[in-house]
Order: structure tokens, then C-alpha cells, then sequence
């Protein structure tokens, strides 16, 4: 049995989120290459802007107006370039950086590049 409480994400401020598995295929001997998506994992998480500090020190030293900052601490493995979406709304964000946050908190951040809806 497991007696220690951990400390969790508000439940009313997840929403459900699908991670895409993006390959991409070639159309016929020669032809263009495109890519194919597959939902593969759904997972309960939120996106948030970016703060100050995040803004200051991201791994890659930029960022766009479109970053966010994903937070979940649902047990879902996601790597940078898989594709998010958001189910509430649609939206749709390409994972950039995996961010650590304690041992102690099952929280997970990535920070997330919106895809500009069509």
C-alpha cells in the first residue's frame, strides 16, 4: 500500500489531450513524401502561457509568440516534435523541451510551439 500523498494537478483545470505519432510516407517510386498521423496516447494536462522566467531560460534561447508551457502529471511518455491536441478546442502544439520539475511531484512541463489553426 502506498501511504504518501502526492501532490496532484487541480482536476477541474485539465483538459483531455491526444498526442499524435507523426511519419511520413512517400507516394509511390520518386514521389513527394508526406505525413501520415496517428493518435497514439490521451492524457489529462493543460497549457499555459509562458512566464518571465521561462521566457529567460529556455535551453534554446528563443521563442515565439506561440510557445506555451504544457503541465501534466498523468504517466504519459512524450518526445519533442510529437504533435498535441488539445480536444476542448482543437488547438494543436508541436512538444519543443521536455522540462524537469522534483523528485518529490509526478508533474511533468514540455514546452509546446501552437500550431496556427488553418
Amino acid at each position: 500500500m502506498n501511504f504518501i500523498a502526492t501532490p496532484r494537478l487541480p482536476r477541474a483545470l485539465l483538459h483531455p489531450l491526444k498526442v499524435y505519432e507523426r511519419t511520413f510516407v512517400r507516394d509511390g517510386p520518386g514521389g513527394q513524401s508526406r505525413p501520415v498521423e496517428k493518435a497514439v496516447k490521451t492524457f489529462k494536462g493543460i497549457v499555459l502561457p509562458l512566464s518571465d522566467k521561462d521566457l529567460k531560460n529556455l535551453p534554446e534561447g528563443t521563442y515565439t509568440q506561440n510557445a506555451q508551457k504544457l503541465y501534466t502529471d498523468d504517466r504519459v511518455e512524450i518526445g519533442t516534435n510529437q504533435i498535441i491536441e488539445d480536444t476542448f478546442d482543437g488547438q494543436r502544439y508541436t512538444v519543443k523541451t521536455v522540462l524537469g520539475h522534483n523528485s518529490i511531484h509526478p508533474m511533468v512541463r514540455y514546452i509546446v510551439e501552437g500550431v496556427v489553426k488553418k
